[in-house]
């Protein structure tokens, strides 16, 4: 097996926090929870516009918000694959050519529909446009949005999750768990766990709070509420 590549300022990502190599390894992968919540909140976007009215400009707000946190978790999500994942997956040839440009051009994709449709809602929360046109163009963009997750989520997890397993020791994986949490737990406070913990099970949560900052834990156990808010203003 090859070395680890260093994909951080020359550092090795999997030594950088000696703790996390004593957490148990996951029946549940983190990563998983993740994509889920991706997904599910990406349809809810999309059955949401479905319904908003012309003349209901605190709803475009509320939406525009919303998917402001949303973004950026699909965002943080890619980084953290883009930058820990599959490099290291890559130099120990566990992905050829072909899958490192299909994972590439899924993210390349996704981030275009995600500013395209960004730009939308900032238009119809700030009043710059006609309200059903501007409504009407961001629902497409949420139906393909929606439809081109699914797609490359799918394949993410059909590739990555199993050559994690067999690439990565036990000691990495806890490290790759630990930072696909710190990555949603460093959202905006209203769209970090909470959004995540929206979108599991009891029994998910338990199998995955040991990997979460104690500090991000507290935040949510403060402000938990504040997710829900926001949702429900937005996606009714």
């Amino acid at each position: 097996m090859t070395d680890i590549p260093s994909t951080t300022h020359g550092t090795d990502p999997f030594m950088n926090d000696a703790a996390t190599s004593a957490q148990p390894d996951l029946a549940i992968d983190p990563a998983t929870l993740v994509r889920r919540a991706i997904l599910a909140s990406a349809r809810e976007l999309d059955s949401a516009l479905a319904t908003v009215a012309a003349a209901d400009r605190r709803r475009q707000k509320a939406l525009d918000r919303w998917f402001s946190g949303f973004a950026a978790q699909v965002r943080n999500h890619h980084d953290l694959v883009d930058t820990l994942v599959v490099p290291t997956l890559g130099a120990r040839g566990a992905l050829d050519d072909r899958a490192l440009d299909t994972l590439a051009d899924d993210h390349s994709y996704v981030d275009e529909l995600l500013s395209d449709l960004g730009d939308a809602l900032g238009v119809l929360s700030f009043g710059l446009g006609s309200e059903r046109f501007w409504i009407a163009k961001a629902s497409d963009l949420a139906g393909a949005l929606a439809h081109v997750l699914a797609g490359q989520l799918e394949r993410e997890e059909q590739l990555l999750t199993p050559l994690a397993v067999r690439c990565l020791s036990a000691e990495e994986r806890s490290v790759v768990a630990t930072e696909t949490l710190r990555a949603v737990a460093t959202g905006p406070v209203r769209f970090s766990l909470s959004w995540l913990y929206a979108h599991v099970t009891d029994e998910e949560r338990e199998a995955i709070s040991a990997h979460v900052p104690a500090s991000s834990r507290l935040v949510w156990r403060t402000r938990r509420s504040a997710y829900g808010r926001t949702s429900v203003a937005a996606l009714g």
